[in-house]
C-alpha cells in the first residue's frame, strides 16, 4: 500500500528503513536471551509498517525464543498493512489503531494504557522496539505538561513517547529506540535524566543523516534494560561521513564499523556531566573536559542575543489590511497570516521588497550575516533598508559598540569582532562583555578564548560535532554555556595574558585580516594558561581536531602545533 508523503510527514512518520530495524533486533535478542527471556511479549507504540517487529521476529526465532508481538498506531493504513504482512508469518500478533500517548481517547495515559495491558499484555511487555513520530503537531493534546515530565521547553512528541517507553516497560524489560540527533541538544535533557535514571544503557548509536530517505535527518539509536546499575558503562559508536557512504553503498557491515568506532563511556559520566550523551569522550578525554568544566561559563561574563528575525534574502511583505511589513514566510505557501494584525494575506496581491543589497543608503544601516562572520574579524558589504514598520529591527544599543559576533551555522564555531556598530540578522549571535564585570575582559578576549582550540575541543566532544551534516549549528544556549576561564585578577600573570590577548586580536581584526600563525599560537599560549591546560592535555586536542572532518573551521586550527604554543613554557 502506497502511503502520501505529505501524510507521513504530518504525522511525523518516517518509517524504518531495514538496515536498521535488522541492526537493532540483532542488539536487543542477545538482551534478551542473557535475561533468560524465552517467552516474550514486544510492543512497538509507533508501528507504522512494523519493519521492526518483523526484524525482531525472523531474529527470535532463529534463537529459539518464543514471542507475542503488539503494534500500535494512529494511522488505520498502517495497523491494516500490518496485519496483512503479519498473516503471512506464523506468530501471535496483535494490531491497535489507537494512540499510544493517551490510548483509547483516556482521560490520562495511564488510564489508557491499563485498559490496553489488561487486554492484550497482562504479564507486562518484556520488550519495547520503537522509531517513534518527530516534530508531529502537539497542539492537539491538551494536558501534556500534566500528564509527562518530558512536555515542558522545546519538547518533541519522541520525548513523550520515550518517557511512555520507560514507564511501561516492565523491570529488567528490553528497550531499542531510533531517535533524532536532537535528542542531544540541551532541550532534551530531561528525557535523556529519564533515561540514566530508570534504565541501563547499554548503547548508544550515532549513525547520522542519509538513513532515511525521506528527510536529512541525522540519527541515532539507544538500547538498554529497564534497571539502572550506575557502575556500568554504555558502548558507543559514532559513525563518520564515509562510514555511512560504504554502508549506505553497501561497501561495509553496519555491524564491524560499529564495532571499530566504539568506546565505552561509564554511565556515572553522562550522569555527572548533566545527563549529557557524551558519546565521544574517552578515558583520555573526561579528565579534560572535567577540568574545562570546573572554570565559569560565558554566560556570567557576557550577554548573548540574536539579531533582526530575518534571512539573508531580506524579502519581506506588507500586510494588504494593516499595511505593516513582515519577513517573507519560511514555507511556500498562497496564503499566509500577518504576524501583526492577524489578518489572511495572499502572497500574491501583497507587496514585497528586498531590502537586504550591497548598495550604501541614507536609510541603510551596515548589516552582517553568517557568511561575512571569519575566525577573529568580519567582512563588510551588505547593507540594511531601516525604517519599514512593522520589522523588528531591535534596540539600536545591541548593534552600537565592539561586539562579539559568533555565527549560528555551520560546524564547530566561528567568532569575531565587529568595530562598525553594524546590524545582524538571526543567524548571528551578538555577545557583548557585562558592564559589571572587570574591564580586562574585553570583547577581543571573548572572542579568542571562542575561536580556540579548546572550545572547539569541547564542541566535538560535547555536540558531537566531527563533520558535515545538513543543518549544523549552535544554539543560544551552547554558546551561553561554553567554558570560560575563572580568573584571579590579583594574579599578575593572568592580567598580563588578558591584556596580551586584547592587544592581539585588535590588531588584526580591525584589519580584517587572518591572524598570523606566530601570533595565533601567541594568543592560544595565553588562552592556555587561563584555563591551566597544559602540553600533554593540548597534545589530546590537537588529537581530536586532526581526527574530525577536515573541513575549514577544524582545519584551520591544524595551522599551529602543539610545540608551536609551548616552545617557551608558559
Amino acid at each position: 500500500m502506497a502511503y502520501n508523503k505529505e501524510k507521513k510527514k504530518a504525522l511525523g512518520a518516517f518509517y524504518t528503513p531495514q538496515v536498521l530495524s535488522d541492526l537493532l533486533a540483532r542488539l536487543l535478542v542477545p538482551l534478551c536471551k542473557a535475561s533468560n527471556s524465552f517467552s516474550i511479549t514486544a510492543l512497538d507504540p509507533a508501528t507504522g509498517d512494523s519493519i521492526l517487529l518483523l526484524s525482531f521476529a525472523s531474529m527470535a526465532k532463529e534463537c529459539g525464543i518464543n514471542f507475542k508481538l503488539l503494534g500500535i498506531d494512529t494511522d488505520r493504513a498502517a495497523i491494516n498493512k500490518s496485519k496483512k504482512q503479519f498473516n503471512e508469518h506464523n506468530c501471535i500478533c496483535k494490531f491497535v489503531n489507537t494512540d499510544a500517548l493517551y490510548p483509547y481517547g483516556g482521560s490520562t495515559p495511564t488510564k489508557g494504557w491499563d485498559t490496553l495491558l489488561k487486554k492484550y499484555t497482562p504479564d507486562g511487555i518484556d520488550l519495547i522496539v520503537s522509531n517513534p513520530p518527530w516534530g508531529t503537531d502537539t497542539t492537539q493534546y491538551t494536558n501534556l505538561a500534566r500528564d509527562f515530565k518530558t512536555a515542558t521547553g522545546q519538547f518533541d512528541i519522541y520525548d513523550l513517547f520515550i518517557e511512555t517507553i520507560v514507564t511501561h516497560l516492565k523491570p529488567d524489560g528490553v528497550y531499542g529506540i531510533i531517535v533524532p540527533d536532537s535528542i542531544f541538544c540541551q532541550e532534551h535533557q530531561k528525557t535523556r535524566e529519564i533515561l540514566l535514571t530508570n534504565t541501563t544503557i547499554k548503547g548508544i548509536i550515532r549513525l547520522g543523516e542519509g538513513f532515511f530517505s525521506d528527510v536529512n535527518f541525522a540519527v541515532s539509536i539507544l538500547y538498554g534494560i529497564k534497571n539502572t546499575f550506575t557502575s556500568s558503562k554504555v558502548l558507543c559508536s559514532h559513525l563518520n561521513n564515509a562510514d555511512r557512504k560504504n554502508i549506505l553503498a553497501g561497501k561495509a557491515d553496519i555491524n564491524t564499523i560499529i564495532r571499530e568506532r566504539s568506546i565505552e563511556v561509564p554511565i556515572k559520566q553522562m550522569i555527572s556531566s548533566n545527563y549529557s550523551f557524551n558519546v565521544d569522550v574517552s578515558s583520555d578525554d573526561a579528565p579534560i573536559l572535567q577540568k574545562l568544566r570546573k572554570n565559569d561559563i560565558i554566560k556570567m561574563y557576557a550577554s548573548c542575543q540574536r539579531g533582526i528575525e530575518l534571512s539573508k534574502k531580506g524579502v519581506v511583505l506588507q500586510c494588504t489590511q494593516c499595511g505593516k511589513w513582515f519577513p517573507f514566510p519560511r514555507k511556500k505557501k498562497e496564503i499566509t497570516k500577518c504576524p501583526h494584525c492577524k489578518s489572511n494575506v495572499t502572497i500574491i496581491d501583497a507587496n514585497s521588497e528586498c531590502i537586504i543589497s550591497d548598495k550604501k543608503g541614507i536609510k541603510n544601516a551596515p548589516l552582517l550575516v553568517g557568511e561575512d562572520i571569519n575566525r577573529f574579524f568580519v567582512t563588510k558589504g551588505r547593507y540594511i533598508r531601516c525604517g519599514l514598520e512593522g520589522i523588528n529591527y531591535k534596540s539600536q544599543l545591541l548593534y552600537q559598540g565592539n561586539k562579539v559576533v559568533v555565527r549560528k551555522t555551520g560546524v564547530g564555531i566561528t567568532a569575531g569582532i565587529d568595530y562598525n556598530n553594524s546590524m545582524t540578522n538571526q543567524v548571528v549571535y551578538i555577545i557583548k562583555p557585562k558592564e559589571t564585570i572587570n574591564p580586562l575582559i574585553t570583547a577581543e578576549v571573548i572572542t579568542a578564548i571562542l575561536c580556540s582550540r579548546l572550545i572547539t575541543y569541547v564542541i566535538i566532544k560535547e555536540k558531537g560535532s566531527i563533520g558535515w551534516t545538513s543543518n549544523p549549528y549552535l544554539s543560544q544556549k551552547d554558546v551561553y554555556t561554553l567554558p570560560f576561564p575563572r580568573l584571579d585578577f590579583g594574579d599578575n600573570k593572568t592580567t598580563a595574558a588578558l591584556r596580551k590577548i586584547t592587544e592581539l586580536v585588535r590588531e588584526y581584526s580591525q584589519m580584517n585580516k587572518n591572524v598570523p600563525q606566530p601570533i595565533d599560537a601567541e594568543i592560544e599560549k595565553n588562552i592556555a594558561y587561563l584555563f591551566s591546560i597544559g602540553k600533554n592535555e593540548y597534545e589530546i586536542v590537537f588529537k581530536t581536531i586532526s581526527q574530525v572532518e577536515q573541513m575549514i573551521p577544524f582545519s584551520r586550527l591544524l595551522n599551529i602545533k602543539t610545540e608551536d604554543i609551548f616552545q617557551d613554557g608558559i
